[in-house]
């Protein structure tokens, strides 16, 4: 008998998260009264993203349109600020959170930086270390997901977070703040925003990466860049190198689904939809394997987990695959100079997709093959 495979790999929204009849309504009328400059190129010439964006984009994040650079995706985004501080720096070194996303290790390495990651604790960064690491160097920036990261669902603290920003202002290094899950909070209350400490702490210097993929829809392809003044003109300089001009008629629709109210209808569906997955998801480990969760989220798309295995990850995947599960590899979160806890296999388990019996299953079948690697 074929046995379902239970998908504990991508972080993909569901398909009932897109608003997808509202988004073609928006691209119809859209189509309908304008599409001579939906068709066209975009302006060159430092355009920073359609204006009408980058206004919705302002009033949604409570700031100056100016500081905003819309980009194809916020992978794109930190492909070119890796662009934009690494090419001047003199020593090219980047500090991230261990575990981290591992798509922007691989940026950044492609980049030329040497990536270093600095452990993660359930509440953030664990500060003893990074301080240890600057008295020796500091890097050309440091690179956090502090709300619901990925992969780990950790949100960095607030008091974390202001000595993050007093320690960039100390050391003069740039602060990456990656934030595609910030919107994503079930409970409890929000920290301040990184970029929002910075502006009130001198010498400090925060630019802040955000997207629509987790909020509205992945196929847009909009992500965007908060900055001081004069980043957003530096990105599109670079950007008009690469690939001349972005796609008008997606970020028209953007603007529009901005505009209409329909980002924020769309994040209360969300919710609504996710906290019961999340809820049953903490629940299945806690029931299976007791308090070895990473941190209990209150939001975003993941638990995780270190797993007391007995043998070596590729064992395990191994066992996992008889299971039935699609598994991402832990390691793979981890720069080269970071590793998991000896005797454990970091597993990121996304429950955004998942109902209660579907995860609760697949952490059924994660114990077993726990137990049968060998």
């Amino acid at each position: 008998m074929t046995v379902q495979t239970v998908h504990f790999s991508r972080g993909i929204p569901p398909r009932e998260a897109i608003p997808s009849t509202a988004i073609a309504g928006l691209t119809s009328a859209v189509l309908t009264a304008e599409p001579d400059r939906v068709f066209q190129y975009a302006p060159i010439g430092r355009h920073t993203g359609d204006q009408e964006l980058r206004e919705q984009l302002g009033k949604f994040h409570s700031v100056d349109p100016d500081r905003v650079f819309v980009t194809n995706g916020s992978l794109q985004a930190l492909d070119l600020l890796a662009a934009h501080l690494l090419r001047d720096a003199s020593e090219p070194q980047v500090l991230v959170e261990a575990p981290t996303y591992d798509r922007a290790v691989q940026i950044f390495r492609r980049h030329g930086a040497r990536v270093s990651g600095v452990p993660l604790r359930h509440d953030g960064l664990d500060l003893d270390v990074l301080r240890e690491r600057l008295r020796t160097e500091v890097p050309a920036f440091l690179y956090v997901i502090p709300d619901f990261q990925n992969p780990s669902g950790v949100t960095t603290g607030e008091d974390k977070r202001r000595e993050l920003v007093r320690l960039s202002a100390e050391y003069g290094f740039t602060i990456l703040e990656d934030i595609p899950y910030r919107e994503l909070r079930f409970s409890g209350t929000a920290p301040t925003p990184l970029g929002d400490l910075a502006a009130s702490a001198d010498g400090a210097r925060v630019l802040t990466i955000g997207s629509l993929s987790k909020v509205l829809s992945p196929g847009l392809r909009v992500g965007y860049v908060i900055g001081p003044p004069g980043t957003p003109h530096a990105l599109a300089v670079l950007a008009e190198s690469i690939y001349l001009s972005p796609a008008p008629l997606l970020q028209v629709v953007a603007a529009r689904a901005l505009a209409d109210g329909l980002v924020r209808q769309n994040l209360e569906r969300i919710r609504q939809l996710f906290q019961p997955r999340h809820d049953a998801a903490v629940e299945a480990v806690r029931q299976t394997f007791g308090d070895i969760h990473l941190c209990i989220p209150d939001g975003g798309y993941y638990v995780s987990v270190h797993l007391p295995i007995r043998t070596d990850e590729e064992a395990f995947l191994a066992a996992a695959r008889n299971e039935g599960l699609a598994l991402t590899r832990g390691s793979a979160f981890y720069p080269v100079d970071s590793a998991p806890p000896p005797g454990t296999a970091f597993l990121r388990l996304p429950f955004q997709a998942l109902d209660p019996e579907e995860f609760a299953e697949g952490v059924r079948r994660l114990a077993a093959a726990a137990e049968q690697a060998v």
